[in-house]
């Protein structure tokens, strides 16, 4: 092993969200790998300023990407997986850094924390959660495995065949501006499930799942308590089904 903790971030043009997450992790790791896919607004550079490493890398979709990430970083006893939009509290980084000072004295692969959406100036605490993710792992054991045909979908999950265990804290996920911003999120997530995802769609569908998306969103995980923010997002995802089922209908 060659240091004790390594911070993985891919890139591509993201200096709205980048320092922030930058800021989160540089007090607490020993080395960050960025692997950039091209930025062009000043993100690399920035990322120099902290030190970090940078490899140069065509974007190949997230799972590829992610797992070269996580290569990168195998020597390393403990590697936290970042995406450019998400950063840790404090808390997350006092339980990351405990995890570090005490030493590898468990049978534990790779530690799960909760992400919470930061959307139009303030924090979702009902809509999308709980969202525990697994990113902070072992150095060597972990994988990326895709959600889709073969695994080629855009969405990833890291995996362990080790005992997981969670972390106390919070990491923000400060993915989307606007709605607008949400609802090209949500196109571009429709093509590549209309592209890979093989199970068949039926034209009832189209209302059906956007009423249960937004169902779910406001009224079993209590979005309404999110008060304007709540009705916009839990909308928006029932908007973004919507798109998913109309170009999944196109392609048949």
């Amino acid at each position: 092993m060659t240091t004790s903790l390594c911070a993985v971030i891919p890139t591509k043009n993201n200096m709205r969200t980048i320092q922030e997450c930058l800021d989160s992790v540089a007090p607490i790791v020993d080395d960050i790998i960025i692997v950039d896919s091209g930025s062009t607004d000043g993100t690399v550079d920035l990322c120099k300023e902290y030190g970090a490493k940078i490899i140069n890398r065509p974007w190949p979709g997230m799972v590829k990407q992610r797992q070269f990430c996580l290569d990168q970083a195998a020597d390393y006893e403990w590697v936290i997986v970042l995406d450019s939009d998400e950063a840790l509290d404090e808390v997350l980084q006092k339980s990351i850094k405990s995890l570090v000072e005490k030493g590898d004295g468990s049978k534990i692969e790779a530690y799960t924390f909760n992400r919470k959406v930061w959307f139009l100036g303030g924090w979702l605490n009902y809509v999308f959660q709980p969202e525990p993710r697994l990113r902070v792992v072992k150095g060597g054991k972990a994988t990326v495995k895709g959600v889709g045909v073969d695994g080629l979908g855009g969405h990833d999950q890291v995996i362990v065949s080790g005992e997981v265990a969670h972390l106390e804290g919070t990491c923000k996920h400060d993915s989307w501006v606007d709605l607008d911003d949400m609802l090209q999120s949500y196109i571009r997530l429709g093509r590549r499930a209309a592209k890979y995802d093989p199970k068949p769609s039926k034209p009832y569908m189209i209302l059906l799942n956007p009423c249960l998306a937004f169902i779910k969103q406001y009224i079993f995980k209590k979005g309404y308590k999110d008060g304007r923010r709540g009705l916009i997002a839990s909308a928006g995802v029932a908007c973004g089904n919507m798109i998913k089922q109309i170009q999944k209908n196109e392609s048949e």
